[in-house]
């Protein structure tokens, strides 16, 4: 039907013509085309193809709306194949479901992703080139790794590519070694993986919530390697060598070695390579040598210290009459120092009870311990000792102007399943805090304080933690600390120094104060006291 012409007057007499012109844009233009678009296939209208999707399913297209969603339907439809022209045309072999809902994707731009649809929505709109869906699909799959299906979905992202995912899914191995290795799938590893994983620097072995010593995490991954074989040794016997040859062997001690290479899985063959690291141990490769990386351990993690909060800081309470730590150790990154158990003395101080000596057991290459403080047979006494492969991860700590009290928890669970703790030791005064070592992994390295004299007893003031942890991949660095013990508030004459000559002086580490501060009380004895209190200061009441 032609169009009814109409006389119209002529404007363009009238315009100036300096008029600028006006572009205007639809905002909606879009979405109401998309809602066209789709009611009319919803509806069965214009449709110039069908899409035969099972043996007894067919949906109703349209050419133009297929080719311009799908690089695949745009080459179907092209000139250059047979389907072009027909009315019908086949896409078999997916799930249905899936590729009906890639069509009205396709007329929406809206589609809904589960666990229930995920693969076969991945693999229909991996074939038929909608990427939007087909990264979609791997951003759900993100979120979805964890311990049991890192290594599936790892196989999923290799197969379709899914870079991005790939990466998570074997960034989530490398950081839960030890739990991926113990589920099922990973018997079904293909060994081609195994020996990517094997290859890479991150392997981080985690046992009960710990990084254990180096040669305790290479033996984990021995293990792992070992299980990997007996699971189907018929097949897997022969790549033994090649495994071995990817497992830092040198890494292990000598006595650990000579274990293995009686191991039933170890033929001739893989005993070369045991006799190979035997003789790195004795003598290690040069700097150029191809074998430097094979007998060095892992660089999964960068270690850390940082030493924490300095705990009754205030330096109410002096003189100071020593200074102790195992700072040395617990700085040098290249032991594995850790705190392996204490002994407390609690004594009375102004009718409170407070800490007046503590001796620290630590692990670092051989055993030591360092006695702070008064070992009073006198006072209330505390010990304990950890098991294997126990470390303090928390401290709990009450204090003012002395240590009030103290709680250790660690790495364990006691039978209720809750962190284990021993203590609390002490009492009930001093404000509260609790204190955690930053980054991943972290456990308590070290300890530093101060001792002063005062009523006629030691007592442990400015108390401090050092932690070990480790700046995995991702992780930020810890804030730079120091060991404060030894910034002296004292000199031998009693006169004060000033506060600011510490450059990482914070004045919230200072002062620590009692809760019930409104109790406390002057009185005018305090300069009786043997060792003294300036008599400006308040002492708490008991």
């Amino acid at each position: 039907m032609a169009a009814i012409k109409r006389d119209l007057p002529s404007l363009d007499r009238f315009f100036s013509t300096d008029m600028e012109n006006l572009h205007a844009n639809d905002s909606s233009h879009g979405s109401n085309l998309l809602k066209g678009l789709l009611t009319m296939y919803k509806d069965g209208r214009y449709s110039d193809v069908t899409l035969k999707i099972s043996q007894d399913r067919r949906l109703s297209v349209h050419r133009v709306v297929l080719a311009s969603f799908s690089p695949y339907f745009e080459a179907l439809f092209g000139n250059n194949w047979d389907d072009g022209e027909k009315k019908e045309v086949e896409v078999l072999g997916f799930d249905v479901n899936a590729v009906s809902d890639l069509i009205e994707f396709a007329y929406s731009g809206k589609i809904d992703i589960n666990k229930d649809n995920v693969q076969t929505l991945l693999e229909a709109s991996n074939y038929l080139q909608v990427e939007f869906v087909k990264q979609s699909c791997g951003e759900f799959l993100k979120g979805a790794i964890d311990d049991k299906t890192c290594l599936s979905i790892w196989h999923l992202a290799d197969t379709f590519t899914l870079e991005e995912l790939m990466k998570e899914a074997k960034k989530h191995f490398l950081l839960h070694f030890t739990e991926v290795t113990r589920g099922k799938e990973f018997l079904s590893l293909p060994v081609g993986f195994l020996k990517e994983i094997l290859t890479d620097e991150g392997i981080c072995v985690v046992i009960e919530s710990l990084i254990p010593s180096k040669e305790e995490r290479e033996k984990v991954v021995l293990e792992a390697v070992f299980k990997y074989v007996e699971h189907d040794t018929s097949n897997r016997t022969k790549i033994i060598p090649k495994l071995l040859s990817l497992v830092r062997l040198p890494t292990l001690s000598e006595s650990y070695l000579k274990e293995i290479s009686e191991h039933q899985l170890i033929a001739d063959s893989s005993r070369d390579i045991i006799s190979k690291a035997q003789k790195l141990q004795i003598d290690p490769p040069e700097k150029d040598s191809p074998d430097v990386r094979w007998a060095t351990t892992r660089a999964f993690a960068k270690p850390a210290v940082s030493w924490g909060h300095s705990f009754a800081n205030g330096g109410q309470v002096h003189p100071e009459i020593s200074h102790h730590s195992n700072k040395e150790a617990a700085e040098d990154l290249g032991n594995d120092v850790f705190i392996k158990g204490m002994e407390l003395w609690i004594r009375r101080w102004d009718g409170r009870p407070v800490l007046g000596g503590l001796k620290i057991f630590y692990s670092c290459d051989g055993d030591h311990e360092i006695m702070m403080g008064s070992s009073s047979d006198q006072n209330e006494h505390h010990e304990f000792h950890l098991e294997s492969n126990e470390r303090i991860v928390k401290v709990d700590v009450n204090s003012g102007w002395m240590i009030d009290r103290l709680s250790f928890y660690t790495n364990k669970k006691d039978e209720n399943g809750d962190p284990k703790c021993y203590g609390p030791y002490g009492g009930d005064g001093g404000g509260f805090y609790a204190e955690t070592p930053p980054g991943s992994y972290g456990f308590l390295a070290g300890v530093g304080v101060a001792v002063v004299s005062s009523q006629g007893e030691e007592g442990i003031t400015r108390l401090q933690f050092a932690w070990r942890t480790y700046v995995l991949p991702g992780d930020s660095e810890p804030e730079k600390s120091r060991c404060k013990v030894n910034d002296g508030f004292y000199d031998d004459d009693g006169e004060s120094y000033e506060y600011d000559e510490y450059d990482d002086y914070d004045e919230e580490d200072d002062f620590d104060e009692y809760e019930d501060l409104e109790h406390y009380e002057d009185f005018d004895d305090i300069m009786n006291q043997d060792g003294g209190i300036e008599p400006w200061l308040f002492e708490p009441h008991a």
